[in-house]
């Protein structure tokens, strides 16, 4: 027997119950519905002791006992219940649970902004997924370009994205499997899109002829065009939060606001927008604020300035990011600050995610969480870069962070790394995409390709970083330079290994639109290898360039194709751009 997340408390006892499993019972929602109604078969319970999301289910030779103090406990039980009887087609052993969360807020958001913007189809396909694994928060993050604005619709009108109807219909599907749809619009940092627009660009923090992308907090004009964006937006949603975003504000204390920055401080500068966004929320929307952290954290001293109904948003995704979270929880609790842990996906900048990365980042923030008091956690799916990865990158991670937000086990200890968690969220992926194949061992290896680079970077990998750099562009930031990483060595070892694994993918059956996803992925991992050659020694290469723009000529129609099966087709020239920029470099040697 298999059920996922672990509950908290199973017992096995002796003997089996058959229970026909009827057609309309294949979908966890119609499912829950009947037995709401009456399952011949399955006795519900109230049980009013129980807290929100607790409950107990048994089995055993009278039938199915599902116990609950409300319908959002009931629906959980449903979940495990549903989760047995689809996999053991009927056949049930007699058992005991008594099941129920560690965290109270347990949410996936994804970036819908930076390239990629799901149909609401895709978009319901993921909430199912997350439904399934117990999760009871959703959020799509929005800069611009991704929503139809009623107070700016020239902005949009000609292309296609989501409308407030499409958001009100993702609403109820979101609240009929007990998920809370929270909106996420950015208000402060990240303002690039709109800041590049003519009418927009007087409103950011610039000078010369910079394009701004934080909104300058002093002008009148910021604060209405941000009422405005939220008064288009929050009317489709129930929740009782907003994810109003203000990280990265990276002009904060520089430019026009230099002065008045120097002369109140940074941090109260921040506060005070960050009141005076969460004071007309509150009193226009009855919602309450939800923000990103790091803008403030390494100012304990201005957490008293928080508004006391906020939610601090706690993000870090690196292995030491990670690590000095440690503090930032005990100062959250320390102050009375409400807060949520925040790991990623890290599927952005990678093109495949770095697994390794990733299972101690959402680990790590999962037993903070527990320990510090933190309310939920919100495993993050970033699109920076053009957003060019796949979600099926994403599904691994998510079914992780599942598990760990509902039940987050015995601390790490010195060895294990908690691998039970890793293979069970693999099987929990394989059985629920790819028809019980053994896929997910297989993508976690590839996803880890970038162990063999010369260097770790932070939150990318350098063969997809460079696809993102001009050829004649080798350095990037100050983290790394190519001149200095010696031979092809390294990149030769990439580019094997890669297509090993993809070979092996190659060999097995199972959704032929995800297999293409994965062999794309594959095919971008290797350019971006081949492409670091090339860029070691151009003058040595022109061969090599041009068999490369072959290559980008090749993949391009495939991108594309795979692109719009899924997505809206607005977002996609960001990458689909930096493509062909490379090939016509490419070209040029």
């Amino acid at each position: 027997m298999f059920l996922f997340p672990q509950p908290r408390k199973l017992e096995i006892l002796e003997g089996v119950l058959l229970f026909p499993v009827k057609p309309e019972y294949t979908t966890l929602v119609s499912f829950f519905r009947l037995v709401r109604e009456g399952v011949p078969g399955i006795a519900v319970e109230t049980a009013p002791l129980l807290a929100e999301e607790e409950y107990r289910l048994e089995v055993g030779e009278g039938g199915i006992t599902l116990a609950a103090s409300c319908d959002q406990g009931l629906f959980r039980a449903v979940t495990s219940l549903h989760q047995l009887l689809m996999q053991n087609g009927g056949q049930l052993p007699h058992l005991r649970i008594h099941d129920w969360p560690d965290l109270a807020r347990r949410g996936y958001m994804l970036d819908i902004s930076r390239g990629k913007m799901p149909r609401v189809e895709t978009i319901k396909t993921m909430i199912d997924f997350l439904a399934a694994l117990k999760y009871n928060e959703f959020q799509l993050y929005m800069e611009g370009d991704c929503f139809k604005y009623a107070e700016f619709p020239e902005e949009t009108a000609d292309f296609d994205c989501l409308t407030p109807e499409d958001i009100r219909a993702l609403d109820v599907y979101c609240r009929e499997r007990f998920i809370d749809l929270v909106p996420n619009q950015n208000s402060f940092g990240h303002m690039y899109t709109w800041l590049k627009k003519p009418a927009f660009h007087h409103l950011g923090l610039f000078e010369g002829d910079e394009v701004p992308s934080t909104l300058n907090p002093l002008l009148p004009e910021s604060f209405d065009f941000v009422s405005r964006l939220y008064a288009s937006l929050l009317p489709n949603f129930s929740s009782g939060y907003v994810n109003i975003g203000l990280d990265e504000a990276y002009g904060l204390g520089r430019y026009q606001i230099e002065d008045y920055c120097r002369e109140k401080g940074r941090d109260v500068v921040f506060m005070e927008w960050l009141n005076k966004l969460s004071d007309h929320i509150r009193d226009r929307y009855g919602k309450k604020v939800m923000f990103w952290a790091d803008m403030i954290y390494n100012y304990p001293e201005s957490y008293s300035m928080v508004p006391k109904d906020a939610v601090a948003l706690e993000w870090g995704y690196e292995l030491i990011q990670s690590q000095r979270m440690t503090a930032h929880c005990m100062q959250y609790r320390d102050a009375g600050v409400r807060y949520y842990v925040c790991p990623s996906c890290n599927t952005h900048g990678s093109l495949a995610g770095r697994m390794d990365v990733t299972t101690f980042n959402i680990r790590t923030c999962a037993e903070l969480a527990v320990e510090y008091g933190a309310e939920g956690m919100l495993l993050t799916d970033w699109g920076d870069g053009g957003h060019a990865q796949s979600w099926v990158w994403s599904m691994n991670p998510i079914a992780l962070a599942g598990q760990y937000g509902w039940n987050t086990g015995a601390r790490q200890d010195g060895e294990t790394f908690k691998a039970d968690f890793i293979r069970n969220a693999e099987r929990f992926v394989d059985g629920w995409f790819f028809g019980g194949v053994h896929l997910s061992r297989l993508l976690y290896r590839m996803a880890n390709y970038y162990l063999l680079e010369p260097e770790r970077v932070h939150v990318c990998t350098v063969c997809a970083k460079e696809i993102n750099l001009p050829v004649n562009q080798t350095r990037y930031a100050h983290l790394f330079d190519l001149k200095d990483f010696g031979d092809d060595f390294y990149f030769d070892n990439v580019t094997d290994y890669v297509q090993r694994v993809m070979a092996d993918i190659e060999k097995l059956e199972f959704d032929a639109q995800w297999k293409r996803e994965i062999r794309l992925a594959a095919r971008l991992i290797c350019f971006g290898s081949e492409l670091c050659k090339v860029k070691l020694h151009p003058e040595a290469s022109v061969e090599e360039a041009h068999a490369l723009a072959d290559l980008v000529d090749s993949l391009l129609p495939e991108f594309e194709e795979l692109w719009k099966y899924r997505n809206y087709e607005k977002g996609m020239e960001r990458f689909y751009s930096c493509l062909t920029a490379r090939r016509d470099e490419l070209r040029a040697l």
